[in-house]
């Protein structure tokens, strides 16, 4: 008899133990932008979209922020032409107001450019002016685009992001 309250004694103990242990564990936290169900055929998802949410922390000492940081690429998008040894730089990538074609190189022949949205249509094109063509995009609504520089010989794509 006394083994058993000993054993069932221990047992009180331990999930006391781990009861309290569970209860003062932090989950990860997120402040969804989005999210919900899908349900189908085939079977069912749920999914979300949204940002960790961070934590500052400080002290005497100074502070940090804790949390998932994304990356946010901001770089250049540039193409060499190996065969007519020249570069095309586009810049901001992405852009507000103003997309930049720079060319760089040897190239002679006149070349045209053609910005694409989403579903394929032409939203704007035009000719790349000597070797530095500035190309409006204010007006263009939020979204990725496709721009194609061509010549004769070649074209080039790039992905444009309009914030």
């Amino acid at each position: 008899m006394k083994q058993q309250r000993k054993k069932a004694l221990k047992l009180a103990l331990a999930t006391a133990f781990f009861g309290l242990a569970a209860n003062q564990m932090d989950a990860q936290q997120t402040m969804l932008a989005s999210g919900n169900n899908a349900t189908g055929s085939g079977g069912s998802i749920s999914y979300s979209v949204g940002q960790m949410i961070h934590v500052n922390n400080s002290s005497e000492d100074g502070s940090a922020i804790q949390g998932i940081q994304f990356a946010f690429d901001d770089a250049n998008l540039s193409i060499i032409d190996l065969q007519t040894n020249f570069k095309i730089k586009t810049y901001p990538n992405p852009t507000t107001s103003v997309l930049n074609v720079k060319i760089n190189g040897t190239e002679k022949a006149p070349m045209d450019y053609q910005l694409f949205n989403t579903s394929g249509q032409i939203v704007r094109k035009g000719r790349v002016n000597g070797n530095s063509t500035k190309i409006l995009v204010n007006d263009l609504p939020t979204a990725s685009y496709i721009l194609k520089i061509h010549n004769n010989q070649t074209t080039k794509s790039f992905k444009i992001i309009k914030n």
